[in-house]
């Protein structure tokens, strides 16, 4: 019998999101590791494009790290410490991220086996497109040999509790490699990082097309066995604003405390049948009573609702995904809550709205529409 992935299939679910940001990413996890510690439900295989974001496992120092938390912050590029084994890597668009979700016990005992497993789905994957990858000695991952030398393709962390995995790979297809030179990647000084794109050019397959090549390879190495898994939901954000006499003001509302008692701009959920514009409209009008230009700001990312914060009582595992917009108002119009969403307002200046925020996808954002309103109108 082969000691590469596992033989004897077992029941799982596929998740596979878009953009997920770090902090919500590790809330998924830890959801997902609940529900599967739990006998007779099925593991989780979740895929997914992270944030820029550089992760510390337990033996990274901060040192790894060669640039200061201003630069970071100033790139957008965030920091995270983790669990996971291993030093610091990066992840960011352009990446693919696979946590498998998985319960080793019941014969399954074996985490070499499933390192080698995941190793092989991306050595297959890389095979698909023509590029040759392999283990490497002393240097967990997938590796493929370069003129520059050594350079890692594909990289592995895992976390172990009580034989319940979480995180995972991440394997390169096109992110910004420049990102890799702030760090130590994987504490190796004397091996590079590439990419299926630095490999291979124009000829790089798109991120969509390795996803699901991986996808196909994980399945069949860890032997998971997929079984329906329900739709996510899907909702808008809204980001209402207008000018002000010392510049673009924010509306930030605070929901009541039923519906979770932090500070927001317009959110809701899709309607059935109803497309993201048309509920972006809705939920303004609605919400706040005022209309104004809709613009998309090309974000849609993906999250875990706590059924805590009162709305969803009964969904343990309801994931959503939310599409964002801004909207520009016209000074001067009335505000008209609604008084079973939200207590009060204000009208805020970018910085100070940033502060009220909780989400790393509501700042998110908020960052694409001070991009677009420099560009537009120098604000």
């Amino acid at each position: 019998m082969s000691d590469i992935g596992f033989s004897v299939p077992r029941p799982a679910q596929l998740r596979r999101f878009g953009r997920v940001f770090y902090a919500a990413g590790l809330g998924m996890q830890k959801t997902l590791a609940e529900h599967v510690s739990q006998d007779g439900n099925p593991d989780q295989l979740v895929i997914l494009e992270h944030d820029p974001v550089f992760t510390l496992g337990r033996n990274a120092t901060p040192a790894d790290i060669h640039v200061s938390d201003d630069f970071l912050a100033a790139q957008g590029v965030g920091v995270h410490r983790t669990d996971r084994g291993g030093e610091v890597t990066y992840h960011g668009p352009g990446q693919i991220v696979a946590y498998p979700i998985c319960n080793l016990r019941g014969g399954r005992e074996d985490v070499g086996r499933l390192v080698r497993g995941l190793e092989e789905a991306m050595i297959r994957t890389a095979a698909d497109f023509g590029v040759t990858a392999d283990r490497l000695k002393g240097a967990p991952g997938i590796w493929v040999d370069t003129p520059r030398g050594p350079e890692k393709l594909g990289a592995i962390g895992l976390h172990l509790s009580r034989w319940i995995t979480t995180h995972g790979i991440a394997f390169n297809v096109r992110p910004n490699l420049d990102h890799f030179r702030w760090i130590t990647p994987c504490g190796f000084t004397d091996k590079g990082v590439c990419s299926l794109a630095s490999l291979l050019g124009e000829d790089a397959p798109t991120w969509t097309e390795a996803a699901d090549r991986l996808q196909a390879h994980l399945l069949t190495y860890l032997a998971l066995d997929l079984q329906p898994t329900p739709p996510a939901s899907r909702s808008v954000s809204v980001l209402t604003w207008r000018r002000g006499p010392e510049g673009p003001e924010l509306l930030m509302m605070l929901r009541v405390p039923e519906r979770g008692l932090w500070w927001q701009s317009v959110t809701g959920m899709l309607e059935p049948g109803e497309t993201a514009e048309a509920s972006a409209h809705r939920e303004l009008q609605e919400e706040t009573g005022l209309a104004g230009r809709l613009e998309p700001l090309d974000l849609s990312h993906s999250f875990w609702i706590d059924p805590a914060f009162g709305r969803f009582p009964d969904a343990h595992l309801l994931f959503n995904t939310e599409t964002c917009f801004a909207a520009e108002t016209e000074p001067g119009t009335a505000v008209r809550l609604e008084p079973a969403e939200h207590s009060e307002f204000r009208w805020c200046g970018f910085e100070e709205a940033r502060a009220l925020m909780p989400w790393d996808g509501s700042k998110a954002a908020l960052r694409l529409l001070e991009e677009r309103l420099r560009v537009s109108c120098g604000a």
